[in-house]
Protein backbone atom coordinates (compact mmCIF):
# COMPACT_ATOMS: atom_id res chain seq x y z
CA UNK A 1 0.00 0.00 0.00
CA UNK A 2 2.90 2.34 0.68
CA UNK A 3 4.09 1.83 -2.91
CA UNK A 4 0.79 3.16 -4.29
CA UNK A 5 0.31 5.95 -1.76
CA UNK A 6 0.61 8.74 -4.36
CA UNK A 7 -1.96 7.13 -6.67
CA UNK A 8 -4.36 6.52 -3.79
CA UNK A 9 -4.07 10.11 -2.59
CA UNK A 10 -4.51 11.42 -6.13
CA UNK A 11 -7.77 9.57 -6.80
CA UNK A 12 -9.12 9.06 -3.30
CA UNK A 13 -12.06 11.52 -3.47
CA UNK A 14 -13.45 10.51 -6.87
CA UNK A 15 -12.58 6.86 -6.34
CA UNK A 16 -14.54 6.79 -3.10
CA UNK A 17 -17.43 8.65 -4.75
CA UNK A 18 -17.63 6.10 -7.57
CA UNK A 19 -17.20 3.17 -5.19
CA UNK A 20 -20.18 4.32 -3.13
CA UNK A 21 -22.15 5.46 -6.20
CA UNK A 22 -22.12 2.19 -8.13
CA UNK A 23 -25.20 0.33 -6.88
CA UNK A 24 -23.79 -3.17 -6.40
CA UNK A 25 -23.89 -5.46 -3.38
CA UNK A 26 -21.05 -4.64 -1.01
CA UNK A 27 -20.64 -1.06 -2.17
CA UNK A 28 -22.37 1.71 -0.30
CA UNK A 29 -22.05 4.29 2.41
CA UNK A 30 -21.06 1.94 5.24
CA UNK A 31 -18.41 0.18 3.18
CA UNK A 32 -17.23 3.52 1.81
CA UNK A 33 -16.82 4.84 5.35
CA UNK A 34 -14.77 1.77 6.25
CA UNK A 35 -12.56 2.23 3.17
CA UNK A 36 -12.07 5.91 3.97
CA UNK A 37 -11.09 5.00 7.51
CA UNK A 38 -8.62 2.36 6.36
CA UNK A 39 -7.06 4.83 3.90
CA UNK A 40 -6.95 7.48 6.65
CA UNK A 41 -8.78 10.02 4.49
CA UNK A 42 -9.77 13.41 5.81
CA UNK A 43 -13.14 13.01 7.57
CA UNK A 44 -14.77 16.04 5.94
CA UNK A 45 -13.50 15.14 2.47
CA UNK A 46 -14.62 11.52 2.76
CA UNK A 47 -18.03 12.57 4.11
CA UNK A 48 -18.63 14.74 1.05
CA UNK A 49 -17.45 11.94 -1.26
CA UNK A 50 -19.81 9.46 0.42
CA UNK A 51 -22.72 11.91 0.20
CA UNK A 52 -22.10 12.44 -3.52
CA UNK A 53 -21.86 8.68 -3.98
CA UNK A 54 -25.21 8.15 -2.27
CA UNK A 55 -26.81 10.77 -4.52
CA UNK A 56 -25.24 9.13 -7.59
CA UNK A 57 -26.50 5.68 -6.58
CA UNK A 58 -29.98 7.09 -5.99
CA UNK A 59 -29.99 8.77 -9.39
CA UNK A 60 -28.83 5.59 -11.14
CA UNK A 61 -31.45 3.46 -9.40
CA UNK A 62 -34.21 6.00 -10.13
CA UNK A 63 -33.32 6.11 -13.81
CA UNK A 64 -33.21 2.32 -14.03
CA UNK A 65 -36.42 1.83 -12.05
CA UNK A 66 -38.51 4.45 -13.80
CA UNK A 67 -37.13 3.49 -17.20
CA UNK A 68 -38.09 -0.16 -16.67
CA UNK A 69 -41.50 0.69 -15.21
CA UNK A 70 -42.30 3.10 -18.02
CA UNK A 71 -41.68 0.39 -20.63
CA UNK A 72 -43.78 -2.20 -18.77
CA UNK A 73 -46.76 0.13 -18.33
CA UNK A 74 -46.69 1.48 -21.89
Amino acid sequence: MENNKEKIEKYDFWGLTLFVGIPLPGTGAWTGAMVASLLKMNRKKSGIAILLGILLAGAIMSIVSYGVLAKVVA
